[in-house]
């Protein structure tokens, strides 16, 4: 997209000049760094001013999809490949090499036995790349330059594939100074490369796996002494996704997702844990005995007890129905939980919930998430019984894709009732309810413990699940 600037024009005490072109320099890099490079190079003709600018512009963005308009219609693929393999190095060598890049992003198709990839990396070294964000479609399995795992400026490393792409990870130690890595539709082949491949990055706070295959692994071991947020996702790839088990040894770690079902989850040395995202994608005792089951609900819950924000899926609450009837397997209580999120679909879930709450005597805020299916029958009991942290605690409830059937006026009745220091219920209207008025009036007339608490009535909102857990799910 090129950059128009003809028609802004300024006209104040005799000045006559266009706006950008009068702002700071350091303002205007940063404008021009959100363009593609070529673009930048293009608005040269339109301000004498930026003819060189690009020659020292620190953020460099290349697309071999948007570098020309409908490129297919003129040339073949592989002259596309090589014309824009021309254009990058034109500008690499074209520009001032003292000048340190700060981002480079890259979408190119790198086949197999082409060496041009490595040469730009090598460049990039060369010139202290600190983010490096690649799009790449691969024929071949592909092998991280060593140059860029030498790489000491490099905190940022993004690497997604078009499709499933085998990585081979380095060996050797390296990544000295890299912070945060991303990798999307990467195919692992080795856990004991991969688990030292990850304790051997020196500072790693943030590692996400989105997408990526653990081929033949019995055991997911990740252990990083700094690691801070930590993301595993596998709900996108359509086959064994996580059928191993996943160990998680990070003493810094603060937030963790996992989306995806292992065969065993355990915490070792997690203490600083506050955020966990548990989306399991089936049901754990399809795979698993009654007892195996039990024991991983039992290793869960302990490696979590300390967590302040808690998010489960479905699967996970038909999952933790397993430990209810025992109380011996449900004995982890959450005194530090501040906010917990479901999300509903069976309709026996009520036990679980109440139980959840029993055990966070401090929960200020819970969330629940309700899907409607035909075989929902309305028959949930709430119990008659104190609940500490509705007495205490619990001052903001979000109900969201409410239809009105009798479960969840149940639970709005159950809240409303006991929640003490309740202040705010939003409950958001599922799509499939035309006409809210009538639930509406029953609900307002529902006893209320709290006398401060505002229910707020909102229109449908779509996927707000999805966007809470932070755009995680695919």
């Amino acid at each position: 997209m090129a950059l128009t600037l003809a028609n802004t024009k300024i006209r104040s005490s005799g000045y006559d000049g266009d706006r950008l072109s009068s702002l700071p320099e350091h303002l205007i890099c940063h404008i021009l760094s959100f363009l593609e490079t070529i673009d930048v190079i293009r608005a040269g003709s339109v301000c004498r001013k930026w003819r060189y600018f690009w020659v020292e512009m620190p953020y460099l963005n290349f697309n071999v999809d948007t570098i020309w308009s409908h490129p297919e219609l003129r040339w073949s693929m592989e002259t596309i490949n090589g014309k824009f393999k021309d254009f990058v190095n034109w500008v690499l060598m074209s520009q001032d090499c003292s000048v340190h890049i700060q981002r480079f992003r890259l979408k190119y198709t790198n086949y197999g036995g082409d060496y041009t990839f490595c040469r730009w990396m090598n460049v990039l070294a060369q010139r202290k790349v600190q983010r490096l964000d690649l799009k790449l479609l691969s024929e071949t399995p592909m092998e991280l330059p060593r140059c860029i795992v030498n790489c000491e400026s490099l905190v940022d490393l993004k690497i997604y594939f078009d499709l499933y792409c085998v990585l081979k990870l380095p060996e050797f130690p390296g990544f000295t100074g890299l912070k945060s890595l991303y990798l999307c539709k990467v195919e692992f082949s080795d856990p004991v490369v991969l688990a030292k491949f990850v304790s051997s990055c020196p500072v790693l706070e943030s590692l996400i796996m989105h997408s990526c295959v653990f081929s033949d692994f019995k055991i997911l071991d990740i252990t990083a002494p700094r690691l801070r947020n930590l993301t595993i996702n596998v709900l996108a790839f359509h086959g064994d996704g996580l059928n191993c088990e996943v160990v998680i040894a990070c003493p810094s770690l603060v937030s963790f997702d996992l989306l995806g079902s292992p065969s065993w989850l355990s915490f070792k040395d997690t203490n600083s844990l506050q955020n966990v995202l548990l989306y399991f994608d089936s049901d754990l005792s399809d795979i698993a005995t009654f007892e195996e089951s039990r024991n991983l609900l039992n290793s869960i819950l302990k490696g979590i007890r300390n967590i302040e924000v808690l998010k489960l899926s479905p699967a996970f609450l038909e999952f933790l129905l397993l430990a209810v009837p025992k109380p011996e397997c449900f004995s982890a209580s959450f005194c530090n939980l501040k906010s917990l999120m479901l999300y509903v679909t069976m309709d026996e879930y009520d036990q679980s919930i109440i139980h959840l709450l029993n055990r966070a005597p401090n929960l200020e805020a819970l969330s629940v998430f309700f899907e409607w299916w035909e075989g929902w029958s309305d028959n949930w009991k709430m119990p008659n019984k104190d609940i500490p942290c509705l007495r205490d605690h619990l001052r903001e409830v979000e109900l969201i894709d409410i239809v009105g059937n009798n479960n969840e006026l149940e639970l709005i009745k159950f809240i409303l009732k006991n929640g003490h220091v309740l202040q705010n219920m939003n409950i958001y209207w599922g799509k499939e309810l035309e006409n809210p008025s009538k639930i509406i009036s029953e609900v307002m007339k529902f006893p209320r413990s709290s006398s401060d608490v505002v229910l707020t009535f909102f229109e449908p909102q779509s996927d707000i699940f999805f966007r809470q857990c932070r755009g995680k799910i695919v």
